[in-house]
């Protein structure tokens, strides 16, 4: 018997660490009234207190609004909020290089590379994501 962990399509981390979590926080902003209790963004972005405090504290954040908790998301350290700042950094746009999905999702480039050549792509579309995770193993 083998030792080794069994890969998995990236597909399944990447709904339940991020997609799902986006739509959490898009219902949140959508139907809680600003402004937002602490405990509430804490619990929405998953962080602990330490981290939000020294966030909030080196921003000069008082009130908490759908602004400002995009603010704290791009500078927080979890998975989501990690991936969430280098999108920004590489512009919101419809398609992508393989160098653009390996860098916001932190995904190997040569295994990009390779899910890409296997579409047959060059770019891939926003809409195809998860198309393209579902050949990314990890």
């Amino acid at each position: 018997m083998s030792s080794s962990k069994r890969r998995e399509p990236y597909l399944a981390r990447y709904r339940s660490a991020i997609l799902s979590r986006l739509r959490e926080i898009d219902i949140f902003i959508k139907t809680k009234p600003a402004p937002y209790s602490k405990e509430d963004v804490l619990a929405v972005l998953d962080m602990g207190e330490a981290e939000f405090d020294k966030i909030s504290s080196a921003l000069g954040i008082g009130c908490l609004t759908p602004f400002t908790l995009t603010l704290i998301m791009k500078n927080g350290s979890g998975e989501l909020c990690g991936a969430f700042r280098r999108e920004l950094e590489c512009g919101l746009t419809d398609s992508y290089s393989p160098e653009q999905i390996s860098y916001i999702y932190n995904i190997d480039l040569d295994t990009v590379r390779h899910a890409f050549y296997d579409m047959g792509v060059k770019r891939l579309h926003r809409g195809l994501l998860e198309t393209l995770f579902s050949n990314i193993y990890i």
